[in-house]
């Protein structure tokens, strides 16, 4: 498999280097004149600048403020000289990172391909080439950044998903949908560099230099303090689950799946983002110590202890809510994830639509998690026993269509059959042997 794998990949660098290489040849055939080679020498600095400042993204992707450059020397030098500017500052970096040759051939042909093709639909828009003004160049400019952007994210996601053997929406929307609107504004800053060179020549190309390393910084802190954040959410969901042996890694699994659903449901990106978010967070509540007896009992709690666990959704809430971005959605979701469609849940008692989406949907997944869960006072759940609780359960504990999409969505079910250590981190093996299967209902308070 790992082959085939490899082999899938090799084509598709092959393919898209062979096509950044017809683009340069047509580019080629357009040139009408040398340009300023201190003009392209300056312009490359500052490309290779950009370059060696790309800040890190998921799935291992990259991204910078190079782009800017890039369209600047674009509109400049038109497609070809272009071209070779784009491509002889891509490739410095990926020798510089020791990166495998597939791969630097990758990275430089697709920024290359991105590139020339955006150019190439510039001057088909009636774009002219060097960039003129804004009222005759603005609406072919707005066609190539869309163009240069689209072909970007769409040739290194498809790469990545075939690389990893994620699905291509998983990685397009992680990788792109949060970012490719603020990406596409930002690309306006080409037209100023365009702008101060054609006015002032190299010094005005030079003083370029301060607003990109500028740009490239607040570039960066935006994906640093993404990250940041999702690590503190991680670290919460590990100190809680810390307390309950039992169910390392549930959080994460619960969100995996709640985003899997949430895609299934075409949801607005952020709004998936929103209930994934929830679902890690879902259980957060239980750092509480009033909850740690309960948590650690290796037996079947007693109505009572029900009872007092009944209380972290709302405790689960009122931490979610500490932090302002959370209010809303995410918060909403955390605190009705134990509330059922037929309204016997709490803690509110809510009822079918009621409920908010991202509730139900993380009651789905949250549920599916707990039943193929190993616990001390009973086995795991089989697939097929899950799969027919789910129908069972549908217009009583789940929203029936929640329940439909996700038995009909081939990726949340293979998550479902999925062993446990596939579904999400491992959970430590049991010392215990797990007693003989009980047929008393599964959907019990999960702890």
């Amino acid at each position: 498999m790992l082959t085939t794998q490899r082999a899938k990949v090799t084509a598709y660098v092959v393919a898209v280097a062979a096509l950044a290489l017809a683009a340069l040849a047509v580019g080629a055939g357009e040139v009408v004149g040398p340009p300023s080679a201190s003009g392209l020498i300056v312009f490359l600095l500052v490309a290779l600048f950009l370059e060696f400042g790309r800040t890190n993204l998921q799935h291992g992707a990259q991204g910078s403020f190079v782009f800017v450059v890039h369209l600047a020397a674009l509109l400049t030098f038109g497609p070809f000289w272009g071209g070779l500017l784009v491509i002889a500052s891509a490739l410095p970096m990926e020798l510089a990172q020791r990166h495998a040759p597939l791969r630097a051939v990758f990275n430089t042909s697709q920024k290359a391909l991105a590139a020339i093709g955006g150019i190439q639909l510039y001057v088909i828009l009636g774009g002219s080439v060097p960039y003129t003004s804004v009222e005759s160049d603005l609406l072919p400019f707005v066609g190539m950044s869309v163009f240069y952007f689209s072909a970007n994210s769409l040739l290194v996601s498809g790469v990545i998903a075939l690389n990893s053997g994620k699905r291509f929406a998983e990685v397009w929307n992680q990788n792109t949908r949060g970012s490719f609107l603020y990406d596409l504004i930002a690309s306006g800053f080409a037209i100023l560099v365009v702008w101060l060179y054609q006015r002032f020549g190299i010094a005005g190309l030079v003083g370029v230099i301060v607003p990109a390393v500028i740009l490239r910084n607040v570039y960066g802190m935006y994906h640093q303090v993404q990250g940041q954040t999702k690590e503190m959410l991680e670290l919460m969901v590990k100190a809680i689950e810390a307390r309950d042996p039992y169910t390392s890694g549930h959080s994460v699994r619960v969100s995996a799946m709640s985003r899997a659903i949430a895609n299934e449901m075409k949801l607005p990106y952020e709004r998936v983002e929103q209930i994934a978010t929830a679902a890690l967070l879902h259980d957060v509540g239980k750092i509480h110590e009033k909850f740690a007896p309960a948590l650690r009992k290796p037996d079947r709690l007693t109505a009572d202890e029900q009872l007092l666990l009944q209380e972290h959704p709302v405790k689960s809430a009122e931490l979610v809510g500490v932090i302002s971005g959370f209010r809303g959605v995410v918060l909403d979701s955390v605190r009705g994830h134990h509330e059922r469609w037929d309204g016997n849940g709490y803690p509110d008692a809510l009822r079918g639509e009621q409920i908010p989406l991202g509730a139900r949907i993380i009651t789905v997944a949250d549920t599916v998690d707990a039943m193929r869960t190993d616990r001390p006072y009973r086995p795991a759940a089989s697939n097929e026993e899950t799969v027919a609780e789910l129908e069972r359960c549908k217009g009583a504990q789940f929203d029936p269509a929640i329940v439909d999409v996700a038995l009909g969505s081939m990726v949340v079910r293979s998550m479902i059959a999925a062993p446990q250590d596939v579904r999400g981190l491992p959970e430590a093996a049991p010392a215990y042997e797990p007693p003989k299967r009980r047929s008393s209902g599964w959907m019990r308070v999960l702890r």
